[in-house]
């Protein structure tokens, strides 16, 4: 398994070090530990550099704009070594983090532009902002050569329908596990290719383990549910996940 997308450097996990030796017995394969801001992504970093199973991200959060004056922290994480994408960046209009919108947009594409420059894969957060940032996205699609990721999706069906066209991959996470979730046509409208299964740890904890911490090897019961409203099996969305995410990463 590969749970394309974590946060490892969350300071709720004081048992860090036996998580991440525990990767191999949970059976993942990897994890991309995701930066949020310039301080999360050097963190994400030096995880990496410890142990060959973890890699990460660098980018600022919409929700994290208004504590960082400049990109040149992230731009220095990209070439790292075991850097395999940009993000994860977009647009928050949920939370009011950051109430300036345009601000937003303006952090949004600069990031974009910085990926273009680094030839590096996106990883977009995305939410309650679909009118703003669908066409943004549908302005760089044909520049992001390296690939763009929607994150935690949370729209409609025909808003993943609209990214399918594009060729961009879309990401499920422990929420589709609801009972309230109501994604069932929306898991379906993914082709095989374009889909990816996350966590999004420590937070949006799987049922059945709903209500505790996540963590990386509940990405089992994202991979689960998928099988199960694809009319798939889990070895085979294991598979295709975990092929698309090295495909998309670079690993």
């Amino acid at each position: 398994m590969i749970d394309s997308h974590c946060h490892l450097t969350d300071s709720r996990y004081d048992n860090l070090n036996e998580i991440i030796d525990s990767f191999k017995a949970d059976g993942l394969e990897s994890v991309i530990t995701i930066g949020y801001d310039s301080a999360s992504s050097m963190q994400a970093m030096k995880l990496s550099e410890i142990n060959e199973r973890v890699y990460f991200s660098a980018g600022i959060h919409p929700s994290e704009i208004d504590h960082e004056e400049s990109l040149d922290v992230i731009k220095e994480l990209l070439k790292h070594k075991k850097n395999v994408a940009l993000g994860e960046v977009g647009l928050e209009y949920h939370y009011e983090d950051s109430p300036d919108h345009n601000k937003q947009k303006e952090w949004f594409v600069n990031q974009l532009d910085l990926a273009i420059e680094a030839h590096k894969p996106v990883v977009i957060h995305s939410r309650d902002c679909d009118g703003d940032i669908l066409p943004i996205l549908k302005s760089y699609a044909k520049k992001l050569m390296w690939g763009c990721e929607i994150h935690c999706f949370s729209s409609s069906e025909e808003i993943a329908k609209e990214y399918v066209k594009l060729g961009f991959f879309i990401a499920f996470g422990g929420a589709i596990t609801f009972k309230n979730a109501r994604k069932d046509n929306v898991i379906r409208a993914v082709p095989d290719e374009l889909l990816f299964a996350e966590t999004d740890a420590p937070y949006l904890t799987p049922v059945p383990q709903r209500g505790e911490l996540n963590y990386p090897k509940y990405v089992r019961h994202v991979i689960e549910k998928l099988a199960l409203v694809r009319g798939s099996t889990f070895e085979e969305i294991e598979r295709l996940t975990s092929l698309n995410a090295k495909k998309f990463f670079g690993i």
